[in-house]
């Protein structure tokens, strides 16, 4: 049945150049008519076709323009920015989520009245704290800088302890050499695998980062699509001393996505086209259960990357450039489990020390 409904355009269906967000568009009477449509939904989703129907029979109320001045109204400006559209789409669609729910809460209300106890309050109502605080501080950014607010009513604001957590599991040393042994070099899957390990880059970079972006010192230096801040891997240029050892996964990284070369891409498709984000973490997720690997993503790979140089001795500046974390609080949680471990490890000179104390000791009572 779906494959039927993707062969169907669905006339009127319109999607926001800035926000992405999909429109149904008419004109009626010589005005746009613009009815919103589920956002973050497949466009042959059976909810998304139900909504575009109602919408094209006329049962469905055009968007109300919102008061200037308001939540809705300023929140509406922030989602069809420039700052606003340089996020990667995922992270758009969660601001895009959260600034609905706060919209359609208390859009009514005027921008300049909130206060740090009203976000907390909505905060506590919301099952994504976290993600609810991301969408409240970029707006106020947004709205600082166009000086429609005087104070940033996020400033002091955490997300709830509770909300703390591991995130996506890292890749034990087994769980890569078990996924090694079961796809040979020239599989699509171990291509993603190893460019993503090597890396330690988010998926969404993955499948955009080419051979264009190796500079003239052999480093594959780009930006990255969340955060827009620069990530450095060295490619082919000498590895740094802290990751001398590591030489094996690059040269397993650089011989398994060979065959995927000749495009703009590491990881273009066999039609040479780009291969999407989301193919190429399912594709991996689906590769990892075939072989009963279970509870990993792709994203577990960028920080077992993290911990293998914080195993080798690399700093945290060194780690940040290499993965591209913003700050080097982003990494501390990789260094610190190898700070503690090693405080316990006594080197070569204190163990020797340490004998040579217990022998002038043991020389003093025999005299």
């Amino acid at each position: 049945m779906r494959r039927s409904v993707r062969s169907v355009r669905l006339k009127g269906l319109w999607i926001h150049p800035r926000s992405g967000l999909p429109y149904y568009r008419s004109r009626r009477g010589g005005k746009v008519k613009l009815v919103p449509l589920p956002a973050g939904l497949p466009h042959d989703h059976p909810d998304f076709i139900t909504a575009w129907a109602e919408a094209a029979r006329g049962e469905a109320k055009p968007i109300p323009k919102p008061k200037a001045g308001t939540i809705a109204s300023t929140f509406r400006a922030a989602l069809a920015s420039d700052a606003f559209h340089r996020f990667s789409p995922g992270y758009r669609a969660i601001i895009t989520r959260h600034a609905k729910a706060i919209s359609d809460r208390g859009g009514d209300v005027k921008a300049a009245a909130v206060r740090a106890k009203h976000i907390r309050a909505d905060m506590r109502e919301a099952g994504d704290p976290g993600a609810r605080l991301k969408a409240w501080r970029f707006w106020a950014t947004y709205c600082i800088e166009r000086d429609w607010l005087t104070d940033d009513p996020t400033t002091g604001i955490r997300k709830p302890v509770s909300e703390k957590t591991e995130g996506h599991r890292t890749w034990s040393r087994d769980e890569i050499s078990a996924f090694r042994s079961a796809y040979a070099i020239g599989s699509t899957a171990r291509a993603i695998m190893e460019l993503a390990f090597w890396t330690g880059a988010r998926v969404s970079d993955i499948v955009l980062i080419g051979p264009q972006h190796i500079d003239h010192q052999g480093v594959l230096a780009f930006r990255q699509t969340k955060t827009r801040d620069m990530a450095y891997v060295p490619w082919t240029c000498d590895l740094p001393a802290y990751a001398a050892s590591m030489s094996p996964d690059r040269d397993l990284c650089r011989a398994a996505i060979e065959h995927l070369s000749g495009g703009l891409t590491f990881m273009q498709t066999g039609a040479g086209r780009p291969r999407s984000a989301k193919g190429a973490s399912q594709s991996l997720s689906r590769a990892c259960r075939e072989i009963g690997l279970t509870g990993i993503s792709i994203h577990g790979l960028r920080k077992a990357r993290a911990v293998a140089l914080a195993e080798a001795g690399g700093t945290g500046s060194q780690i940040g450039a290499w993965t591209g974390h913003r700050s080097l609080s982003e990494i501390a949680h990789y260094t610190r489990e190898m700070d503690r471990r090693r405080a316990v490890i006594g080197t070569g000179t204190e163990r020797e020390r340490e004998t040579n104390s217990e022998s002038g000791f043991q020389k003093t009572k025999k005299l």
